[in-house]
């Protein structure tokens, strides 16, 4: 296990506890782990792993100026906004034509071990990734599934303080799904 597998898994358990807590700092925290797994990712040919850590730091910096300022003014407090049924529709259709385009390219083009399950996590991430950064409260129930195929994804390539780290994520995802029900829900 290296240093930078053990840094990405503190700091993306940082990243979780404040997302929980709707904090504006869990984009840097989050932009710091992605940095750490790019390395992880990627030295293990887990391709579509690696390049989300990309995607991650872009929406990275789109939450950090969505989350705050006059912009954000609305994501500033402790608000949960419900997705609308044409938003999720359309967002499912985009992360659901990326699989295939990211399946097709690690099968194709890759020495990924596992290419569809590498796709599918990271589909499913960036969708779920993209609702955080609305704050919608959905993205929790999304990330309960990336996460647990997520941890079985890096167990089998004995990936273990990353395993360790997902199966949290994915206790912590329910956490959060049930701590922002409490607050108030706007639809848009």
């Amino acid at each position: 296990m290296e240093w930078t597998e053990i840094a990405g898994a503190l700091t993306g358990f940082l990243y979780v506890i404040l997302e929980i807590k709707q904090k504006r700092a869990m984009w840097i925290v989050g932009a710091l782990s992605a940095i750490l797994y790019m390395a992880v990712f990627f030295g293990s040919a887990l391709y579509a792993a690696g390049a989300l850590q990309i995607y991650y730091l872009v929406v990275s910096a789109y939450g950090w100026q969505k989350w705050g300022g006059s912009v954000g003014a609305d994501l500033n407090r402790e608000v949960t906004i419900r997705l609308a049924p044409q938003k999720a529709a359309f967002s499912a259709a985009v992360a659901g034509a990326g699989f295939l385009i990211i399946y097709y390219i690690l099968s194709e083009y890759a020495d990924d071990p596992y290419p569809a399950t590498d796709a599918l996590v990271a589909s499913l991430s960036m969708l779920a990734t993209y609702w955080v950064s609305g704050k919608h409260i959905e993205n929790w129930l999304l990330w309960i599934v990336a996460d647990i195929i997520a941890a079985v994804l890096f167990f089998s390539q004995e990936l273990y303080a990353t395993t360790a780290l997902y199966v949290i994520y994915s206790v912590a995802a329910a956490a959060g799904y049930l701590h922002w029900r409490k607050f108030p829900r706007e639809l848009k």
